[in-house]
């Protein structure tokens, strides 16, 4: 391939290697030619006024003009061979095309070009639609209204005075006191005091300089309304708003536009990454077409059914050892059928299982308890350590105070309040503790 063809023949914006088709077309930098292979464009390789989100055309020549069996791109290189070599040098062509041969070429080209020939190309429609979605465009407006400060909307606007254009309370709103009190005197400060002044005077300056760029946030991004900007967050799907909520802090590093334009992309990729896995999903279990992608959706609807009743039948055989957490699930079942039908009624709760006793044999602290206090931690699923740090809190606070009521163990115990009922009881039957000054 000598230099002139290399020229002539496209090369790839990212990469800069010679593009063979199928590959990408910048349509919002149509007048630059940009040109992009699917390598290229996979990464979302950007250069120059070439954005990753520019609307795009995939270019390829694989399809018919004038006969079935030639494609726009055998045609290209028949009329650059003969424009190169001349008309009858049919070898030269069957050598380029390398999938017709000299007699197809001279009864292609006479016919198509020469005895029957079509009087205009075939019009393709432009390629108008963009990637992704217009970014959300805050308006704001020079006199903005002004409610009453009682007003539900006024409180909405985060205490915002539309009438002076500032805000009720500031940022760092007390800053103005640290100042109020400084003077400076030549004559009856010393250097070290004037020092300190201008070091407060520093900090109340970055103060206000923060108060000024906040301020600029909150009107770039038209934040003043509370509403509007919850209403804004709605758009995006539930899946990402999370996500949205974590990266608010980064949308003064760029402009509105720039800021929607970012979420979009995220929401564009969440979206795309969701379907990449119902496909996998789809492959693994064996279906290779897009039409039977609604029969397995079934078939799996289907099958959470079945595993849910198996379900259901695991819980009434857990049940059919206590009689009455048997009966009150029955009625449970009962009830619920009868709401099913419209119909109202109580929902009897079904009784909890008392969980075993822990096993604190072992543990840190087993062996400085006594039988009985074994016995209750292991009931009230209580390490040992953990009691005798309790035991020794209360012991401590009773001998101070003279007594200890229940409710005094309780702030300074903060586990499940039956526990430390529990424990109380143990010390006051032990006689550790007492409840009543003695």
């Amino acid at each position: 391939m000598d230099e002139e063809e290399l020229r002539v023949k496209p090369r790839c914006g990212g990469c800069k290697d010679i593009v063979s088709e199928p590959y990408i077309v910048c349509v919002a930098c149509r007048p630059a030619q940009i040109q992009l292979c699917l390598q290229c464009f996979s990464k979302g390789v950007e250069f120059g006024l070439h954005e990753s989100d520019h609307a795009y055309t995939i270019l390829r020549n694989d399809f018919s003009l004038f006969e079935n069996g030639w494609t726009a791109a055998e045609e290209t290189v028949l009329l650059e061979t003969l424009s190169d070599c001349g008309y009858g040098n049919w070898s030269d062509a069957a050598q380029r095309l390398r999938t017709k041969t000299k007699e197809e070429c001279k009864r292609h080209y006479n016919k198509s070009y020469i005895n029957d020939p079509v009087a205009d190309l075939p019009q393709f429609r432009e390629w108008n639609q963009e990637v992704y979605p217009q970014p959300l465009v805050y308006k704001l407006c020079d006199d903005p209204p002004r409610f009453p400060d009682t007003s539900v909307m006024q409180q909405e606007m985060g205490g915002y005075m539309a009438a002076r254009g500032d805000f009720n309370v500031e940022y760092d709103n007390f800053q103005e006191l640290e100042i109020q009190s400084i003077s400076f005197d030549e004559e009856e400060t010393d250097e070290l005091e004037n020092r300190l002044n201008l070091a407060v005077m520093d900090v109340y300056l970055r103060s206000l300089k923060q108060r000024g760029r906040r301020k600029k946030i909150v009107r770039k991004y038209g934040l003043i309304n509370l509403s509007k900007v919850q209403a804004s967050h709605r758009l995006y799907a539930h899946h990402i708003t999370d996500l949205v909520d974590k990266l608010r802090v980064f949308a003064q590093l760029f402009s509105p536009m720039e800021y929607d334009k970012f979420i979009k992309g995220i929401h564009l990729e969440k979206e795309l990454r969701l379907q990449i896995r119902r496909l996998q999903e789809c492959r693994q279990n064996g279906i290779i077409h897009i039409r039977n992608t609604n029969i397995y959706k079934t078939l799996k609807k289907r099958r959470q059914a079945t595993k849910s009743q198996i379900n259901l039948l695991s819980e009434i055989l857990v049940h059919m050892t206590d009689n009455k957490a048997c009966q009150s699930w029955l009625q449970r079942q009962v009830v619920l059928n009868t709401l099913s039908k419209g119909v109202s009624g109580p929902i009897p709760m079904i009784p909890r299982r008392s969980a075993p006793p822990l096993d604190i044999v072992g543990l840190p602290g087993y062996d400085k308890l006594s039988d009985s206090e074994r016995e209750m931690c292991a009931s009230i699923r209580l390490v040992p350590d953990a009691y005798l740090e309790f035991r020794g809190v209360m012991t401590t606070e009773c001998a101070k105070s003279g007594c200890l009521k229940l409710s005094q163990a309780r702030n300074m115990i903060k586990i499940d309040v039956n526990k430390t009922r529990r424990i109380y009881d143990f010390l006051l039957s032990e006689g550790h503790i007492n409840k009543d000054p003695l």
